[in-house]
């Protein structure tokens, strides 16, 4: 009698663990953060390496150039190759343009955006993280940076994931505003800059109770066929 009692319940419990085990499953899935775009320079041009996006840039053209790369905040296996160098110009007249990217963020939320940089002593030393919600508007997010001499190991990490109005947004784009530079050679370099979110992606509730449904008949089935072994 108590034989049969524990059976049933070892049969319960085992039913329990794995819908416990498919919920589990399902969470972590949505948990998972994706890189949306990276750009590695390696190509020596502004176009995206992996993922979906554009960059463009409104410095004078003879000033964007290409250097020494790094592996700080490099992706899927980049090597360090190149990265984006962006000069002062003369007169100094790159002070308070820019580097724009767009990316879609439909399906996903909780945006990072991070770049690995460095900067000459002549170079921008007041660079300003902007985001915007349609394209056309940007927002300052946080303080002017100032780049660091050397790329270093740690990336620029700017958080965005208060900014509601980022998820799932066809129109998200992000800016650097770059100032403070006092020579037309003096530079700063950008490298591995990576747009990443996480997946809103959840099995749907039709597949979930799809597969709850057939663990549910699993375990009629063999609580059945227990029950005439039990008789």
């Amino acid at each position: 009698m108590f034989i049969k009692a524990d059976f049933r319940l070892i049969r319960r419990l085992s039913f329990n663990l794995m819908c416990a085990a498919l919920l589990f499953f399902t969470a972590s899935q949505a948990a998972l953060a994706d890189e949306l775009a990276i750009w590695n320079f390696n190509d020596s041009d502004l176009n995206v390496d992996h993922g979906s996006g554009t960059l463009i840039s409104n410095l004078n053209v003879v000033n964007l150039l290409f250097a020494a790369g790094t592996t700080n905040n490099a992706r899927l296996g980049d090597a360090a190759g190149q990265a984006l160098s962006l000069q002062g110009g003369t007169g100094v007249a790159n002070n308070g343009r820019n580097i724009t990217f767009n990316v879609s963020t439909v399906g996903f939320s909780n945006i990072v955006v991070s770049f690995a940089t460095q900067g000459t002593s002549t170079g921008f030393n007041s660079n300003q993280f902007q985001y915007s919600l349609d394209g056309i508007n940007f927002i300052d997010f946080g303080p002017p940076y100032t780049p660091a001499a050397v790329f270093g190991t740690l990336p620029l990490v700017f958080t965005l994931t208060s900014i509601v109005g980022l998820n799932n947004n066809p129109n998200a784009a992000f800016r650097i505003v770059f100032n403070g530079a006092t020579s037309s050679t003096g530079n700063n370099r950008i490298d591995n800059i990576v747009v990443e979110g996480t997946s809103a992606t959840i099995p749907e509730p039709t597949t979930a109770l799809l597969l709850l449904s057939g663990l549910g008949g699993l375990y009629k089935m063999r609580n059945k066929r227990h029950k005439k072994n039990d008789d």
